[in-house]
């Protein structure tokens, strides 16, 4: 037991005490020094951004490109290196960006699936993609921080095959196809035999169950069309 957790118990007399005494010491300020904290929020600028940046174009992205099927040029990593586990096929294309704390997952009984990222699209932060078959992200797509796309079940309905460690039958796992210049907003999630439509739009929080139309926006739980978008100029 760490000396935190003694004193915020706080049944005795001496837990008490170095519980207000932690609390003091919690709410005292260390003074700006202006010269020693310049210098320190210089090294932090510098080491968060050009040798950030410097490190990801010799370090990580090597690194996923030697785990990927097919990387296009001008790939762009904005933090760490996508985790990616099973069997998993990727081709990513030109001028893709991520953003870092990926988890790309291969489910299922250990054949290859695969996961291909068009040309000029963009993933966010900790964004969770299982793929039970295939996903497919077209050109354009905007994907924001914390999407999650499930194409894979995990394990079935049945609460015995459950307890069995049984895998889902065929009836949960689908393939999900994210069309070009898409947008899918934060904490979404896209679940198994999924289109969006192109140019559609997915509102933060929404759980897609079903395909979506082009150009339309969706929302809810289940989401549903909640708007019609016009069509721009040369669609």
């Amino acid at each position: 037991m760490g000396i935190l957790e003694w004193a915020h118990r706080r049944e005795t007399p001496a837990q008490r005490r170095a519980w207000e005494l932690i609390k003091a010491a919690a709410r005292i300020g260390f003074p700006t020094v202006p010269g020693l904290h310049r210098l320190l929020l210089a090294e932090r600028r510098f080491r968060r951004g050009p040798l950030h940046l410097l490190w990801n174009k010799v370090y990580r992205e090597p690194l996923l490109r030697l785990q990927c099927e097919q990387v296009g040029k001008g790939l762009v990593l904005f933090e760490g290196i996508p985790k990616i586990m099973g069997n998993l096929r990727v081709t990513l294309g030109a001028r893709v960006k991520l953003n870092g704390e990926h988890v790309w997952i291969a489910s299922g009984d250990g054949r290859p699936r695969t996961l291909e990222v068009g040309d000029d699209s963009g993933i966010g932060f900790g964004a969770e993609i299982i793929v039970g078959d295939s996903i497919k992200i077209g050109q354009h797509v905007m994907i924001a921080n914390h999407v999650t796309l499930v194409g894979y079940d995990g394990h079935p309905l049945d609460p015995f095959a459950r307890a069995r460690s049984e895998p889902p039958g065929p009836e949960g796992v689908g393939p999900i196809e994210v069309k070009d210049y898409a947008w899918i907003g934060s904490h979404s999630i896209i679940m198994k035999g999924v289109t969006v439509g192109r140019g559609a739009v997915v509102a933060m929080g929404s759980v897609v169950k079903f395909s979506v139309p082009d150009l339309t926006v969706v929302s809810g739980n289940p989401a549903k069309v909640v708007w019609q978008i016009a069509p721009p100029e040369g669609w």
